[in-house]
């Protein structure tokens, strides 16, 4: 089956923070109709606080394409984004870390705006 993967990001993963991802992906799951399943972070380097979860978000995957495009499709960004209530929200899920795991590699992507801020 496929799924994309979403983490919060590692600098700013207090419990506040994680239990804001956890309900955005919550609202997005109940409006999309989406499966979200929330595991345990298991990192041998870097000992994860045990509320700090990853999220796969099954839904259906473009294959992969060889223009090794790094950024979330549109269609994406605009789900993600639409269940969020406030701009702080909205800056918390651009900084989660987004990949999709294919038979033989994991692709990371993430929002098109981070780049242009840069």
């Amino acid at each position: 089956m496929d799924y994309l993967v979403c983490m919060p990001g590692r600098e700013n993963n207090t419990r506040e923070n994680c239990e804001k991802v956890h309900n955005i992906l919550a609202r997005m799951s109940d409006q999309y109709k989406l499966r979200i399943v929330p595991e345990p972070v298991k990192n041998k380097m870097f000992p994860c606080p045990p509320y700090y979860r990853k999220y796969r978000i099954y839904k259906p995957v473009k294959e992969k394409d060889g223009n090794g495009e790094a950024y979330l499709q549109r269609e994406e960004e605009e789900m993600i984004l639409s269940v969020c209530k406030t701009p702080e929200e909205k800056e918390l899920m651009k900084n989660c870390i987004y990949a999709y795991q294919y038979s033989a590699s994991i692709v990371l992507k993430c929002f098109r705006e981070k780049e242009k801020r840069r």
